[in-house]
């Protein structure tokens, strides 16, 4: 039997925050630029925390050269293996094995995306900052994430219809979205609404 094909369209109810992993890797540009400012200590200036905030935002972007601002397809299937079984009884391991994403970065549409050319566009506009005050050890810390308001993505998924029908993965998709969103910071922020078409 040929797999199914489903068109899944995501709209966001709660502005979205990303947080791009990249700086793990410590050969990372800005991880590096980041690690530079940092081993100042007590001797950061006012300016090298801003510097610091800037790179933060453009380290915890999604940006492409072609298709700019995205998410990765990876939320869309980590969001479905997660609550498959609560919603439809088909475990994360079927899940993983049945349920495939069709490109590997989702262009992300939200208010004011005409405006992002390149991340100087992101980093540069208070429309796309937002400021936390989270924990870290015994003290507290200001971070900086890019948020997206009005947000919502669109792409196409393969499914076996014999492990998971079309129902039961719409049901998941929704409940995935609505209960436990994308993004970071999440289910606060990044909840959605999901609709789901078969192709």
């Amino acid at each position: 039997m040929p797999m199914q094909m489903a068109e899944v369209t995501i709209t966001g109810i709660a502005p979205l925050l990303t947080n791009n992993p990249q700086t793990v890797d410590r050969f990372n540009p800005l991880a590096k630029a980041m690690a530079r400012i940092n081993a100042k200590k007590t001797r950061r200036t006012d300016d090298d925390f801003l510097e610091l905030r800037d790179t933060e935002m453009r380290a915890k972007s999604y940006f492409d050269e072609e298709i700019g601002l995205f998410i990765p397809a990876t939320w869309l299937a980590a969001a479905i293996a997660q609550h498959s079984f609560s919603v439809c009884k088909v475990s994360k391991a079927n899940i993983r094995g049945s349920v495939f994403t069709t490109e590997t970065r989702i262009p992300l549409m939200c208010r004011d995306r005409e405006k992002v050319k390149s991340l100087d566009d992101i980093v540069g506009n208070p429309a796309f900052r937002h400021v936390m005050t989270l924990p870290q050890g015994q003290v507290r810390v200001v971070k900086a994430f890019p948020i997206f308001r009005d947000w919502s993505f669109k792409t196409r998924l393969e499914f076996d219809d014999k492990i998971i029908d079309p129902d039961s993965l719409e049901r998941t998709i929704e409940h995935a979205s609505k209960y436990g969103g994308y993004g970071d910071f999440r289910p606060t922020f990044g909840r959605a609404s999901a609709r789901i078409e078969n192709v």
